[in-house]
């Protein structure tokens, strides 16, 4: 698809060149020879102006199309509450959810979030919480009861990366929601396949690694 987008441009851009091109030695003629009349000698430079111009507009519109489908999704959240709703909409957006937070205390303070994730753990999503410290008793038998596994990495440090990711097992499908800022506004930013496969990569990667360490330290 790239491939094709990049030869539409290239040829836009060709054309554009060679219509500007025509207009600019049409516009020198009637510049630098006192005989030229414009209706006479040049009828169509109005045309050729005009499509330059009109070029330059489509060439314009169709890098804004693209250009938009290629950038992240950023939501800025002031209060808690938002930033709830939105984690309810997201987690069941997905066929699969893994959360990676340093803590999952917050998840109290929505009881909407809380019976999304687990209805959606009880019908056989594949949902997951990966957190450097266990989490709160209460919280956690709640959630392993409805089919939601948890995995401790046990991390000295308390890792800055907070993020989502749904559809983690379908390859192109996949959406991943990374939070920053300090309670209660956060800033959100969603990436899909378009807007940030590589970062998707890399999440995944955080992901498989935190769960082989959480492994190895229950094993150990």
């Amino acid at each position: 698809m790239l491939k094709i987008v990049k030869i539409a441009l290239y040829a836009f851009i060709v054309i554009f060149l060679l219509t500007t091109l025509l207009a600019l030695i049409g516009l020198g003629y009637l510049w630098f020879s006192p005989e030229a009349n414009t209706r006479s000698d040049l009828p169509y430079l109005g045309s050729l102006v005009t499509a330059a111009i009109l070029e330059v507009i489509t060439v314009v519109i169709m890098l804004a199309k693209k250009g938009f489908r290629y950038l992240p999704h950023v939501e800025n959240h002031k209060t808690e509450a938002i930033t709830l709703s939105f984690m309810k909409d997201f987690v069941t957006s997905g066929s699969t959810v893994q959360i990676v937070t340093s803590r999952l205390s917050w998840i109290r303070n929505s009881q909407e979030l809380m019976d999304a994730v687990k209805k959606k753990a009880s019908e056989g999503a594949f949902v997951e919480v990966i957190t450097p410290k266990p989490v709160e008793d209460d919280i956690r038998n709640d959630l392993e009861q409805a089919g939601i596994r948890f995995f401790v990495t046990n991390e000295g440090t308390a890792p800055e990366a907070r993020f989502t990711l749904v559809n983690g097992n379908r390859s192109g499908a996949e959406r991943l929601a990374i939070a920053r800022g300090s309670h209660p506004e956060h800033e959100v930013t969603i990436f899909d396949n378009h807007s940030g496969p590589q970062i998707i990569g890399m999440a995944k990667d955080i992901i498989r690694k935190s769960k082989e360490q959480a492994n190895a330290e229950q094993m150990g």
